[in-house]
């Protein structure tokens, strides 16, 4: 191939976006408005996620929590610290192994989850509104699978 056509194949390559440059756009674009609208009621989307996880199952190890929500185990610690300083999660040792600790969700902490579930879902559906539903389905579906699939 002439150096020409492979000079002009690689500025193609550079000018259309990549498939994670687009995800890390939506990712930051997304978030940033989930962010603005929780920050009006005083919550962080990462504490937004741990407050979900912990809704998972009876109560999660910091492991399983830095694990599940890809986070740092310092920062999964500092997020659980200030939920069980504000009382919306506790936590108790771990009945199978006395050596760990387990994070539950207080029952203030669920309806401050519910309270804050509610203004992620209008500001999706406004997304939604945008996008259209089909577009919006075909996108969860897509990434869906993208989550599933083993690391």
């Amino acid at each position: 191939m002439p150096v020409e056509q492979e000079a002009a194949g690689a500025a193609d390559a550079t000018v259309a976006p990549a498939l994670v440059e687009l995800l890390a756009l939506v990712s930051r674009r997304v978030s940033r408005g989930v962010a603005t609208v929780l920050a009006e009621d005083g919550a962080t989307l990462d504490t937004f996620r741990v407050m979900r996880a912990l809704t998972a199952g009876p109560g999660c190890s910091m492991g399983e929590l830095s694990s599940a929500l890809c986070l740092p185990a310092p920062t999964a610690t500092r997020l659980v610290d200030g939920l069980v300083d504000a009382a919306l999660a506790y936590r108790l040792p771990d009945p199978g192994d006395g050596r760990r600790v387990r994070v539950h969700l207080s029952d203030r902490g669920r309806v401050r989850l519910a309270r804050l579930e509610a203004l992620v879902r209008a500001h999706e559906s406004a997304l939604a509104g945008e996008l259209g539903t089909e577009r919006v389905t075909a996108l969860v579906g897509a990434l869906t699978d993208l989550t599933d699939r083993p690391r």
